[in-house]
């Protein structure tokens, strides 16, 4: 069996190749993004959750992109500056405001997400339903696992040995 360490993804273990495709994705991503738009990861990820579900509070917004609601805070003044969402006072609910997706946004999105689009199929091979299938159930028993130990954590509190 191949050690931890090991060099070559062939024979390393499949959490670290799963890790380390991760890594190497977020980065291609990073830079798909970047050269496609002039938009961030971030406020992308928010235009794609306002345009499958307009209307949504900025902790939903937040929650879609994966994010605390203070980091996507500078990105939604960002967009909204921009024209490409706007903010709108929930009538039911006084306190709440809404993030809506704007026509430019929605314009802005698209183009954005038809060149980072191609640059992804590019590298990835199509999968069938099956293979898909089994890839997904993979990776979400993996972020399963990984929420519960940052509930446990969270739980018991930081257990920094050298602070």
């Amino acid at each position: 069996m191949a050690g931890l360490l090991e060099p070559d993804p062939e024979r390393m273990p499949l959490g670290r190749l799963v890790a380390l495709t991760g890594q190497r994705l977020g980065r291609h991503w990073h830079q798909a993004v970047t050269a496609h738009t002039q938009l961030s990861g971030t406020a992308l990820a928010a235009l794609t959750a306002l345009a499958e579900h307009d209307g949504l509070t900025h902790r939903d917004v937040a929650r879609h992109c994966w994010v605390r609601p203070a980091t996507l805070t500078p990105v939604v003044d960002a967009l909204a500056a921009d024209g490409l969402l706007s903010r709108k006072r929930d009538l039911s609910d006084r306190r709440a405001v809404r993030l809506c997706i704007t026509a430019a946004g929605r314009q802005a999105l698209r183009e954005a997400l038809e060149g980072v689009g191609a640059r992804f199929r590019a590298i990835a091979p199509p999968t069938t339903p099956e293979e898909e299938a089994v890839i997904r159930a993979y990776l979400l028993t993996i972020l399963d696992g990984l929420d519960a130990v940052e509930a446990t954590e969270a739980r018991e509190g930081s257990s920094d040995v050298c602070g």
